[in-house]
């Protein structure tokens, strides 16, 4: 017993710790995303587009594309927005996490796939500039801050 309490002890002064510098870690609103990067993700966006379309005109070949296009292209939804949210939850914008898992989702309703990611680096892109703005920023960071206490 004295060896766990010991180990409690140490894990209770790091979590101390890790608390206060928490508190005292300066508060930025996330790490900017300058031109070259919204052009670089507009770009991957695109090449997404370009790949679902591919995928779907696989999906019309009758045997093999009807086999492939539910696994491919659920494949390249699990990727891309994984890969979307990491990049997300790197620049510090975890506040629009939905939107990684949003342009997966579109992308599995038949009209709304021609833009689902496109669709969704622009509604970041919008998102992210209205924060700029200083009335609209504000009701933006608390609506962001309240959503997940909501259930």
């Amino acid at each position: 017993m004295a060896i766990a309490e010991k180990i409690n002890q140490k894990l209770e002064v790091m979590k101390a710790k890790m608390a206060e510098k928490a508190e005292n870690a300066p508060k930025t609103g996330g790490a900017e995303i300058d031109s070259g990067e919204w052009m670089l993700l507009f770009l991957a966006a695109g090449f997404v587009e370009i790949l679902v379309v591919l995928i779907t005109v696989f999906g019309l070949i009758p045997v093999i594309g009807q086999v492939g296009y539910p696994i491919l292209i659920g494949t390249l939804n699990i990727i891309v927005s994984g890969a979307f949210f990491l990049y997300l939850m790197d620049k510090g914008l975890s506040q629009y996490w939905g939107l990684a898992f949003g342009g997966g989702l579109a992308n599995l309703i038949p009209i709304l796939n021609w833009f689902g990611w496109v669709g969704c680096v622009l509604a970041l892109y919008f998102m992210v500039e209205a924060q700029k703005i200083p009335l609209a920023g504000e009701a933006i960071a608390k609506v962001a801050q309240a959503a997940p206490k909501i259930k």
